[in-house]
């Protein structure tokens, strides 16, 4: 029938329209073929936005293809020229536009779609449904493959749907479809189903058991739910119960005198990209866009679940409602904030946009500071302006009194104390630091003297705590004399003014919200006008990676247990992905985790596609993992065009990687990297958070490394969610690599199957690594030795007491050999007995160590048990020195 008019034609007229989750993603792609295809996608959005404005017959004037349509009974197909179509399904007053493209494209739509009908899920949803596969030759036909292992009914994840199917069939027969795997063919289900004598719960097993083979348990339980009577097709169904039916994951309706879905849509179809999938709402996180709320809400959300989607649309929502002001969409992380703006300007018209900021903390911090301070406006930037340091360097500088600067001497008790304890004081101190100012403004600071330390996992008395707090003001005042800062140091100095601070913006919208401290919370209340939907939190406990005190109730946030939400299902990850996952956090939680109120962990089963099992891959060095991994995501991504791929660093932080990245070509997560445009990354652990990729490889999984072995055990919990956070971000592929000792998270991964275990040599053995290797991550000092603000790296038996003591290689040390390398090891002295000189004193290490081989009396000044263990010391370091 080639007229643009007809029976099948009139249909549409008076008809709902809806679309189905492929129809957006395909007519992006034909917009960005250009040419005769563009053109095609323009006549689908002239129909679109006849939909829009209610125009009774929007299909009028599409040809309907020639021939008829026995893979899909109820499809209507238009021709668009140039060989696109316009694939639609029609029935019982429902129109769903389904999917556009070439006639080659539509054919393999149609084979992947046979058989789909209308329906009612059992909670009232309109859906899609496979009914009849035995009668179409699906053997012939595959959508994706099921990669998984074992008897396909358990992908179910519901014995008791699988007892509805097979219910009042005799046992060998259920044993024999419980015996049906992956690799089973269509024929042997076919052989298997002849057996059932009642033919619809025959054709009913071959449809679920062919789907579970094409890796889609949620359409199988939609079979189920067919054969059981929950649904029905939308054929049995009266006009009022239509009328009725709800949106689903799969299923949108197009709604009617709405001026701005034509706009959106057009927007949308131009720059979507890799947005499309991230901002793909499902019905559950459409509801909580939606849901109106008379004060401050909190979205819990495990990974995967769709937080930053939710939080997008929200904020796109709440824009549209508004007659004036602004909304604020705040994050720590640079990246996330450059994503989520990316994913705001994607998903609405640049009207709706501007009303809409994007910042991180940072940013936010800088400009409220350049109000009130104009005039130090050089000063709050995490770069110096003078030298081009980062603040990680003259971090190091300042607690290590160099260059003549003293002033962290002050806490020496506190370093020596927690290194002879094995933890790394540099790291720990900074960490308390950012504790106490996301706890208490710089005026109520005196409370931390006597405060819980909520999430601290050293104790510190009051003398201590004293000592820090005098380090802590002696650091603020080093970063505002060299023209230099950290987040929380702006937040500190925002904090100031905190009674001055005038609400600016209508919403606020807070993504990752379970790393802001109480601080910072205060910030974002003082910010915005209280009132209906005012403050909107997103987080997830089990990515709670910062050291900080966060309070609500002290923020002045107050929010009920009916404002507290929950997002449980996971979207992102593979079937096999999540279950590593959920296994490395299940097998690795602390008390510290538990005991947090909002701490939820999903389960696998809730993830609806299967993938290739996560790799666990060995190397003989980090200089081979690397090597290694760069050559497979550079393979994987020639392979699979269009796909994106991140290698993610355990143990270097995010200054050592941008460096790294520099060396290598390579973009870093860091705030400044365009993520659509690329498509290979490198990151530290954290900094991957609200991403996803679809391979994720991590490198340095190593014991001792993951998690930090020079953390106290109680804070270790950090690593865990930071590595937990890593895992989550690869949708299809997960690489865990490591040399020597695996980290104790990823041990006994293999011995439930949920990696497949082998060496990285193995694996690729096609990789020359006799080729030019890319080296490892700079360490800071190695970075600071290029911006040649210190000397030549030096021997650590080269070094005085003091400045050992500031090595990896002191902590762990006992504190009575700590208390004489301070005393002993910081200059020349020597006591004159019997005429001769007998050294008692010494500037290095190496020096002494040269005396107490020689001398009794100099081998006396550190005493009978402490020369033992510096004798120990001294044969580690000798012995880390040879070649």
């Amino acid at each position: 029938m080639t007229s643009t008019s007809g029976a099948r034609d009139e249909r549409s007229v008076g008809m709902e329209f809806s679309r189905y989750k492929d129809f957006d993603r395909s007519l992006i792609e034909l917009s960005r073929r250009g040419g005769p295809y563009r053109k095609a996608a323009d006549r689908i959005d002239v129909v679109l936005g006849k939909i829009a404005r209610g125009v009774d017959d929007p299909l009028h004037g599409l040809k309907i293809t020639k021939h008829g349509e026995s893979r899909i009974p109820k499809s209507v197909k238009y021709d668009l020229g140039t060989g696109v179509r316009l694939i639609t399904l029609q029935d019982s007053g429902v129109v769903l536009l389904c999917f556009a493209g070439t006639h080659d494209d539509c054919d393999d739509w149609l084979d992947r779609k046979r058989g789909a009908t209308l329906a009612r899920s059992a909670n009232g949803e309109l859906q899609l449904v496979q009914i009849g596969l035995v009668d179409d030759g699906a053997e012939a036909h595959v959508k994706r493959r099921n990669l998984s292992v074992g008897p396909l009914y358990r992908q179910l994840g519901s014995e008791d749907a699988f007892d509805k199917l097979t219910d009042g069939l005799p046992r060998s027969i259920v044993r024999c479809v419980e015996s049906v795997e992956a690799g089973s063919t269509g024929s042997d289900i076919q052989r298997l189903v002849e057996e059932i004598p009642d033919p619809v719960q025959s054709a009913a097993i071959f449809d679920v058991m062919t789907l579970l083979k094409e890796d889609d348990p949620e359409r199988a339980l939609q079979r189920i739910e067919i054969f059981t009577g929950e649904s029905q097709r939308i054929e049995e169904l009266s006009p009022e119960q239509i009328a009725k039916l709800a949106e689903s994951d799969e299923i949108r309706r197009i709604p009617v005198d709405d001026p701005h879905y034509p706009q959106v849509l057009a927007h949308f179809v131009k720059h979507g990209s890799y947005m499309d999938w991230m901002l793909y709402m499902h019905p559950e996180q459409r509801a909580l866009v939606e849901r109106s709320s008379p004060g401050p809400a909190k979205l819990i959300g495990v990974s995967g679940a769709g937080k930053t989607c939710v939080v997008v649309h929200r904020a796109i929502l709440l824009a549209r409602r508004m007659d004036s002001g602004s909304i604020l969409v705040l994050t720590l992380n640079r990246q996330l904030a450059r994503l989520i703006r990316d994913m705001k300007n994607a998903a609405t018209t640049p009207e709706i946009a501007a009303r809409i900021e994007v910042l991180p903390l940072f940013e936010l911090c800088q400009r409220l500071l350049s109000g009130f301070e104009p005039e130090n406006e050089r000063l709050y930037d995490d770069v110096t302006w003078k030298a081009n340091e980062h603040i990680d360097e003259i971090w190091r500088e300042f607690y290590r009194c160099e260059l003549n600067n003293t002033d962290a001497e002050v806490i020496i008790p506190v370093h020596d104390s927690l290194i002879s304890r094995g933890v790394d004081a540099e790291k720990y101190v900074r960490e308390e630091f950012d504790w106490i100012r996301s706890a208490f403004l710089p005026s109520d600071r005196l409370a931390y003297l006597d405060a819980e330390r909520t999430g601290r996992g050293f104790p510190l008395d009051k003398r201590y705590r004293g000592l820090v707090l005098n380090a802590l003001e002696a650091w603020e005042r080093k970063m505002r004399h060299v023209g230099v800062t950290d987040y929380l140091g702006l937040s500190t100095v925002v904090a100031r003014y905190m009674n001055d601070i005038e609400p600016m913006y209508r919403h606020a919208l807070v993504d990752e919200s379970q790393d802001f401290g109480t601080i910072e919370l205060a910030l974002v209340r003082r910010l915005v006008e209280e009132g209906e939907d005012d403050i909107f939190l997103c987080g997830d406990a089990a990515q709670r990676v910062q050291a900080k005190h966060g309070s609500l109730s002290q923020a002045g946030i107050d929010v009920p247990s009916a404002r507290s939400l929950k997002l449980q299902k996971n979207y992102r990850n593979s079937r096999e992905i999540l279950a590593a996952a959920h296994e490395v956090l299940k097998n690795n939680l602390t008390d510290e985790m538990r005991g947090a109120s909002d701490f939820e962990i999903l389960k696998p089963e809730h993830a609806n596609f299967s993938g290739a099992p996560p790799l666990l891959l060995r190397a003989e060095s980090l200089d081979d993992e690397i090597a290694f991994a760069l050559a497979h995501l550079n393979d994987y991504l020639e392979d699979n065009p269009g796909k994106k791929g991140c290698i993610a660093f355990c143990g270097y932080s995010l200054y050592q990687i941008q460096k790294f990245g520099e060396w290598v070509g390579m973009p870093v997560l860091d705030g400044e990297t365009a993520i659509a445009k690329e498509s290979a990354f490198l990151a530290d652990l954290e900094h991957t958070k609200g991403f996803e990729f679809d391979l994720v490889i991590i490198l340095n999984c190593a014991e001792r490394v993951m998690p930090d072995a020079l953390k106290p055990v109680g804070e270790q919990f950090r690593d865990l969610s930071r590595f937990y956070v890593a895992m989550t971000r690869a949708k299809y592929e997960l690489v865990l690599s490591y040399a020597g000792c695996p980290s104790p998270y990823i041990k006994g991964l293999w011995q439930g199957d949920f990696v497949l275990d082998e060496s990285w040599r193995h694996y690729n053995p096609e990789l020359n690594l006799d080729n030019p290797r890319s080296g490892l991550p700079p360490s800071l000092t190695e970075i600071r030795e290029a911006h040649e603000q210190v000397e030549e790296i030096k021997s650590p038996l080269d070094l005085s007491g003091s400045e050992f003591l500031y090595t990896t290689e002191a902590i762990g040390l006992p504190g009575s050999l700590i208390e004489k390398l301070r005393q002993l090891v910081s200059r020349d002295s020597a006591r004159i007995v019997n005429g001769r000189r007998i050294p008692i004193g010494w500037k290095t290490l190496r020096a002494a160590a040269k005396d107490v081989a020689e001398f009794p009396q100099s081998r006396q000044q550190f005493g009978p048990e402490t020369i033992n263990e510096f004798r120990t010391l001294l044969a580690t370091l000798e012995q880390e020195q040879e070649p």
